[in-house]
């Protein structure tokens, strides 16, 4: 989408130019500028995005290995569950969300 903006924009730009209509020549460049700016954010938020899931998946087994470790060592595994539970939303609620 953003980059059916962007070729709009300079389309729209040369053709309005070539019939002297600046004031529609403007509109088209605001066009492409928000297509250049949608590609750049997409940019951008994409591999953050990625990044971040991929890290709670990496600590989410992490997690689950340690759980695993404490029960075959003798921890009663629903308390250890039910712990794990109240601190997250512990966390959650301190951080605000």
């Amino acid at each position: 989408m953003a980059l059916v903006l962007c070729a709009t924009g300079i389309i729209g730009m040369i053709v309005t130019s070539i019939v002297d209509r600046i004031d529609a020549a403007l509109t088209f460049g605001f066009v492409g500028a928000v297509g250049a700016l949608s590609l750049l954010l997409v940019g951008i938020l994409v591999p953050a995005v990625e990044a971040a899931t991929s890290l709670d998946e990496e600590r989410a087994v992490e997690v689950e290995a340690g759980i695993q470790r404490l029960v075959d060592a003798g921890a009663d595994e629903d308390d250890l569950r039910a712990t794990v539970r109240t601190a997250v939303e512990l966390g959650r609620r301190s951080a605000g969300d």
